[in-house]
């Protein structure tokens, strides 16, 4: 013990890891590495995944709204060569009410006002890739005078019974086009399981709140398991929202929302022209 406390008081002078480990044994036996190190094994493993030509899966959304639950679920698939995804817009399950067949809708200076009580999904039709890296794969390495982030040990802990390195990340640069703030590495396979990103997707609200992601390894292949945030969102209405306070004709307040993906397979072709079908929307990731 007295030679670890020795290592890691070096370690903590050099800048390499922080003195907060915890007290669990496991804890004591991991190596102490440089937090460029780790930041650099991690990128290396994001590089070397290689996936099947297609994945298919189920993506599950879910988000408070009007004091209950939406939930609903979306058949997609991606092409893993340009991570391009589809996703059917109808549905396969949705606690949303049907449409009801005496709804109106009326004309109000031009803005059409309903009386249904659908909810629309947040952000649009979710065109998530479960493969989606969040720019791991094309960052310089922590010893490049063009990196991206400053890197730092935030600790060494316990995470889902597996030893993690938590490292933080300042950018360098453009904080916008750099949003990984956090990443929770795998001590022994340097993979990443879980990342906070500020903002996702490529436009829309969902670029300036923060989003929690997890990972997962499915068939030997790392992909997103989770992708979520707790931050509440002011969506839809007639008119872009002016701030969180008002509230215009239409706008509904999604209180957090989450992508869970599951029922993954891997289909042996899928036809290219499904992949030139576009629907609009915000949950796009690129």
């Amino acid at each position: 013990m007295l030679a670890r406390a020795i290592v890691l008081a070096a370690a903590t002078l050099l800048g390499a890891v922080p003195p907060a480990y915890g007290a669990d044994d496991s804890l004591e036996r991991i190596p102490v590495l440089p937090a460029g190190r780790i930041y650099d094994r991690a990128l290396g493993f994001a590089r070397t995944q290689a996936y099947p030509p297609y994945v298919s899966y189920v993506v599950t959304v879910r988000s408070n709204v009007k004091d209950r639950w939406l939930v609903e679920q979306f058949s997609s698939v991606c092409r893993t060569r340009d991570d391009r995804v589809v996703t059917n817009a109808k549905p396969l399950s949705s606690t949303n009410h049907g449409d009801n067949p005496y709804g109106f809708t009326v004309k109000l200076r031009g803005l059409a006002v309903k009386n249904v009580k659908n909810i629309d999904e947040p952000l649009g039709v979710p065109q998530i890739s479960p493969i989606f890296a969040f720019g791991l794969t094309r960052l310089h390495p922590s010893t490049s005078a063009l990196r991206e982030y400053d890197i730092a040990l935030a600790r060494v802990e316990e995470y889902h019974n597996r030893i993690v390195y938590h490292i933080a990340l300042t950018p360098r640069g453009d904080a916008a086009r750099e949003r990984l703030r956090d990443m929770w590495i795998d001590a022994t396979s340097f993979a990443v399981v879980r990342l906070v990103s500020a903002g996702a997707f490529t436009s829309g609200p969902a670029t300036t709140v923060a989003w929690d992601v997890t990972y997962s390894t499915n068939h030997g292949y790392w992909m997103i398991d989770t992708e979520s945030t707790a931050a509440s969102m002011l969506l839809g209405g007639y008119a872009p929202p002016l701030n969180t306070y008002v509230r215009l004709p239409g706008a509904t307040t999604y209180r957090g929302i989450s992508y869970t993906f599951s029922d993954f397979a891997y289909p042996a072709q899928v036809s290219d022209l499904l992949f030139f079908e576009y629907k609009p929307s915000q949950a796009v990731q690129m």
